[in-house]
């Protein structure tokens, strides 16, 4: 055995030394913390990701639902009952398609933290149970009695379930609001208290017992807003009716709702400073009755809701071959509640729903946690993107926010033109 083999055998008797042991756990225990390190950043990036796909499909489907309401405001109703040539008598309670008005200050959770939020409250008035208007095979104006042709396409489709639904089931059990036009398209809106289905192979007519008998051709000349020609002709045959409800958008905190309390977290502190995007329905009896288990969440964690209009400025008042002049207003503009406000109370000459040709909404939600990573900087003005919230003020951090903004067109207006 030559004398270097002799000594590697010697060393490897004798073992490492202390020192080798030492750089060797010292070599190791850096390549687990740059391992661990990088495994805990994947992670957290990974997280933060689904936490940020996770409100983006909130605020998708939220976007959704709120383009499909809007773009139906107006459907198989007037743009403003008070204004429209076509309705004839006009209702006690002013109808219109559209209104905007600011909610209360304290819906804002920290509103010295979160500056610059002024949510909305959106209504809208249509048809939002159906997607059809059904033919009148006859009016009694004696007994207050509307009966339905049952022989239709439209009819063929009916149960007694949907019957129930579309023109019964409401608040106080006291009948929806309908939409009675008359072959000429003069329209009158009445309540039903009361009907009774028939299938489409009966030979008996399902009826709708409506709460004052309606209008026919000649009473109206007593009307003060009619002459003789208000109201449907004869028998009512091809006169149709339709359903109204209105339909209302608006942030809420739902700690204290006993029906959906369930979706608030668990800290106290969170559930009060949680705000959701609320869709509720009203019956119109003429006055909004809320609808029984019709509120539900459309956008959960949602911290701001907007809208602005585009309304037609053309003249004169009231002319459909006048030039248009479209005018859109900036979010936070005060002339959008003046103009969207409830014309009942506003009056004709200041609110002007039937103006608005198209509406655009900016919806913003927020991550469920506030993520101590992600550093809270205060807006500097309105104009500034929402992108951070402040859930704790005790806590580093804020939540993370993602915004949507979208304009949607309302044919049911535009195609009517009036001004």
């Amino acid at each position: 055995m030559s004398p270097r083999d002799r000594l590697l055998r010697r060393r490897v008797e004798q073992g490492y030394t202390l020192s080798e042991l030492m750089i060797a756990v010292l070599l190791t225990s850096l390549v687990v913390g740059a391992l661990y390190r990088t495994s805990r950043s994947a992670s957290e990036t990974f997280n933060q990701q689904q936490r940020i796909a996770e409100t983006q499909l909130r605020l998708r489907f939220a976007a959704e639902q709120l383009r499909a309401d809007i773009a139906r405001a107006g459907y198989m109703a007037t743009p403003n009952s008070a204004t429209d040539p076509k309705v004839c008598p006009r209702p006690t309670q002013v109808l219109q398609a559209l209104s905007i008005e600011r909610d209360a200050p304290s819906i804002v959770p920290l509103a010295t933290d979160n500056q610059f939020i002024s949510p909305v409250v959106l209504r809208m008035t249509g048809n939002y149970l159906s997607v059809d208007e059904y033919m009148v095979a006859g009016v009694d104006p004696s007994s207050g009695e509307i009966r339905l042709q049952n022989q239709t396409p439209q009819w063929a489709r009916m149960t007694a379930e949907e019957f129930t639904r579309i023109f019964l089931a409401s608040a106080n059990n006291s009948g929806r609001m309908v939409r009675i036009t008359s072959p000429t398209g003069e329209m009158q809106f009445a309540l039903v208290v009361g009907g009774s289905f028939q299938s489409a192979n009966s030979t008996v007519l399902p009826v709708l017992r409506l709460q004052a008998p309606p209008t026919v051709v000649g009473a109206g000349a007593s009307s003060s807003t009619a002459g003789a020609g208000c109201g449907i002709s004869g028998l009512g045959v091809g006169a149709t009716v339709a359903p109204i409800t209105m339909v209302e958008y608006r942030l809420m905190n739902l700690s204290s709702n006993p029906v959906l309390a369930d979706l608030s977290p668990t800290d106290p502190v969170a559930a009060a400073r949680k705000t959701d995007l609320v869709r509720v329905e009203y019956d119109l009896q003429p006055q909004p009755v809320l609808v029984p288990g019709s509120m539900r969440v459309v956008g959960e964690f949602a911290v701001d809701f907007d809208a602005t209009v585009t309304v037609d400025d053309g003249f004169p008042i009231g002319s459909a071959t006048g030039p248009v002049t479209l005018r859109s207003f900036n979010y936070g503009d005060t002339d959008i509640t003046t103009l969207m406000a409830n014309v009942q109370t506003a009056g004709l000459g200041t609110a002007r729903p039937q103006r608005v040709r198209s509406v655009s909404f900016r919806l913003s939600i927020r991550e469920r946690d506030q993520d101590p990573g992600f550093g809270w900087v205060a807006r500097a003005s309105g104009a500034e993107a929402l992108t951070r919230y402040r859930v704790f003020d005790n806590r580093i951090g804020a939540a993370r926010v993602r915004t949507v903004a979208t304009d949607v067109v309302l044919p049911n207006l535009a195609t009517r033109n009036l001004r």
